[in-house]
């Protein structure tokens, strides 16, 4: 009623969304190209300004992980845009109460007109259509569980039928050319997994296996596949422990194909569970055999000293402490001291390095119980220099701004007192209108009362955050309050690790054991010999 009043303008974002599932079904309706007409036209003839197209090709419905749909609500919370429109609600999203959240949660929450153009469903004008648009929300739910399903029926049919529907084959094989759901051997890869068990079986680790492949050139299976790679580092190009780890125990290389081994947990979760082994799908002699069944389980029934688990340590500075050279984080070793082997040192090493060695990064160290005395006894001075200074005081209030508490208080006090503007302005308007009979005496009364309710409930709610608003400012003023944390940190003589990682960002420790500490309040990281 008050976007009537005043005459709100509308700048919209055009959602257009079309699935693999769509696709194949070769509606040119659905088609994003369809949508955009459709969409600017309804636009041009209800004079509404579109700001911008954002387009999802390729996703499903399912779930709002979805890239064009992430930058529209984006822009939502930018202020940028106050208007959604699509083609019809499943373009939205197929998943009831994700979509039902949108529809009828979120974008009257942030004032946002929604219109689905062929349900003819417009937040701007209540039809009756609102209704029953939950009750569409439920048939897309149902249609996309449906799809779901058929999708998993088939898959399965296809698995114990021994084809191979995963997306990553297994290294030492590729896929047929004749038939891309069967495998067949890669003759060179196969070599490499032989390779693989036959130094495990002579007593190698899998880090000393790695380590081997690495020096001789041997490409790792993401390289060689020539899977497109997220990140490129120093690392990319070596072996891991974890892939000799995952080959070994791989029984595809005794021609047994095992699929199936996990399901999502629902529809519209990404995250998967694994399935009990009565669940799986497992064919034998689906594929060729590279191991024999003999070396194989040789390989993976020995007992070795390096398969005993250490107990883990948590160190003061762990997860702070990086390499200077590579920038990795630097790992704990517990070595024993050489003058008397029942002394364990604990200190700190390149992990890189110790990982990999084949003369990536180098071996540097440093002791660990030497590197807490050197960090804390800096931090303390610096704590102890700049008590006085206003250092300190702007770190806390620094801290404290970025817990959003205040704007956040203050937004909405704004968002409040800008409604109260507006309904003063359509109150005048209101009676400008009666006065010069443009409603009647009834339509007058119904839309004051609603008017004025509304307002006494803005203002109330003005007066309550304006008391919040008030008793944070004081966290950032008030000296007592200040001074008592900043003295309680400067108390602490024990820290712990949460403590310290407030205050320090990083320590990087360099080949000529020269340290460098990163603190998180401004001031300049300081290196020592």
């Amino acid at each position: 009623m008050i976007d009537y009043l005043v005459g709100k303008t509308y700048k919209a974002g055009a959602y257009l969304r079309l699935s693999v599932e769509d696709d194949n079904k070769k509606d040119e309706s659905i088609s994003i190209k369809n949508q955009r007409a459709f969409i600017k036209d309804f636009a041009l003839k209800n004079n509404i300004e579109i700001y911008d197209y954002y387009v999802d090709d390729g996703y499903s419905g399912g779930n709002f992980d979805r890239p064009a749909f992430k930058k529209l609500i984006n822009d939502i919370e930018k202020g940028i845009i106050n208007c959604v429109i699509t083609k019809d609600m499943s373009r939205l999203g197929r998943e009831f109460i994700e979509t039902g959240n949108y529809v009828f949660k979120y974008f009257p929450e942030h004032d946002i007109r929604y219109i689905a153009i062929l349900e003819n469903y417009d937040t701007l004008k209540p039809n009756g259509v609102e209704d029953i648009i939950p009750f569409k929300a439920v048939i897309n739910d149902m249609y996309l569980k449906d799809i779901s399903k058929k999708i998993k029926s088939v898959r399965h049919e296809m698995m114990k039928k021994g084809e191979f529907v995963g997306s990553t084959v297994p290294f030492g094989y590729k896929r047929s050319e004749e038939n891309s759901k069967l495998l067949m051997v890669d003759n060179y890869a196969a070599q490499i997994v032989q390779r693989i068990f036959e130094l495990k079986d002579s007593g190698q680790t899998e880090n000393m296996i790695a380590r081997i492949l690495t020096n001789e050139g041997i490409l790792p299976p993401d390289v060689y596949r020539g899977k497109k790679m997220k990140k490129v580092s120093i690392t990319t190009n070596l072996w891991k422990a974890s892939s000799i780890k995952h080959i070994l125990k791989n029984e595809a290389y005794i021609g047994i194909l095992i699929q199936g081994k996990y399901e999502r947990v629902s529809l519209k979760s990404k995250k998967k569970k694994l399935l009990p082994k009565s669940k799986w799908i497992i064919k034998k002699g689906v594929l060729p055999q590279i191991i024999t069944n003999e070396l194989f389980e040789r390989v993976n029934t020995s007992k070795r000293k390096n398969d005993i688990r250490y107990r883990q340590y948590d160190y003061l500075l762990k997860g702070l402490v990086i390499c200077a050279d590579c920038g990795k984080t630097m790992l704990v070793r517990r070595v024993k001291r050489q003058t008397n082997h029942s002394i364990i040192n604990p200190i700190y090493c390149c992990r890189t390095y110790a990982k990999y060695r084949n003369h990536v990064c180098s071996m540097h160290y440093y002791k660990e119980e030497d590197l807490n005395e050197l960090v804390l006894n800096k931090l303390r001075n610096i704590l102890l220099k700049y008590t006085n200074n206003k250092l300190l005081e702007q770190k806390y209030e620094m801290l404290l701004s970025n817990l959003n508490i205040l704007k956040e208080y203050q937004r909405s006090l704004n968002n409040l007192k800008t409604k109260i503007i507006t309904i003063d302005k359509a109150l005048s308007d209101l009676y400008k209108d009666r006065a010069n009979n443009v409603i009647s005496n009834n339509e007058f009364m119904v839309i004051k009362k609603d008017l004025q309710k509304d307002k006494k409930i803005s203002e109330r709610k003005t007066l309550e955050l304006e008391e919040l608003v008030s008793e944070t400012k004081n966290l950032f003023t008030d000296d007592k309050i200040k001074r008592k944390y900043i003295n309680d940190f400067l108390k602490v003589k024990d820290y712990n690790k949460e403590i310290l990682k407030i205050f320090i960002d990083k320590i990087e420790v360099a080949n000529d054991k020269s340290i460098k500490i990163f603190f998180n309040f401004n001031l300049n990281g300081v290196s020592y010999g």
